[in-house]
């Protein structure tokens, strides 16, 4: 694993994605009975190599999968559509999140440090009390 990899990423969604408000490795900070310890909404970065193929001269082709659990303490509005407009798009304003992290990750290449990252897949996490989670998968392919 390469720690310049994860530091990219999470320099990346620093720079790009104004509402998050703690960006970390993925340590298993959500998986806790009390309160989390992050400040929400956080983004939390945990990269697996899913394939590598070793080419000639020993390099290796890798498949990375970028995976972020993204949290959101839950808000009391509701989204309902009985729910004034204001109210509604309050309580939506995490998708607004998500649509900025993807903004900063699709086709993005880290300056060369890896091919474009593509979204693989975007889904509701296992959740707890007052928190909502997401889980954001991207892949890319590196030369190591």
């Amino acid at each position: 694993m390469d720690k310049q990899f994860m530091i990219a990423v999470c320099d990346r969604l620093k720079e790009k994605v104004a509402t998050l408000r703690w960006i970390d490795a993925e340590e298993g900070q959500l998986d806790t009975g009390e309160r989390p310890p992050v400040a929400f909404p956080c983004a939390l970065v945990d990269i697996s190599y899913v394939d590598c193929k070793t080419l000639s001269g020993g390099a290796q082709h890798v498949k990375a999968n970028v995976t972020l659990r993204v949290a959101f303490q839950r808000v009391s509005q509701s989204s309902s559509t009985s729910a004034p407009m204001p109210v509604r798009l309050f309580a939506l304003s995490r998708l607004d999140t998500l649509e900025a992290i993807h903004k900063a990750l699709q086709w993005w290449n880290g300056d060369g440090l890896f091919n474009p990252m593509r979204r693989l897949r975007c889904v509701p996490g296992k959740q707890s009390g007052d928190i909502k989670v997401y889980n954001m998968v991207y892949e890319t392919e590196f030369a190591d």
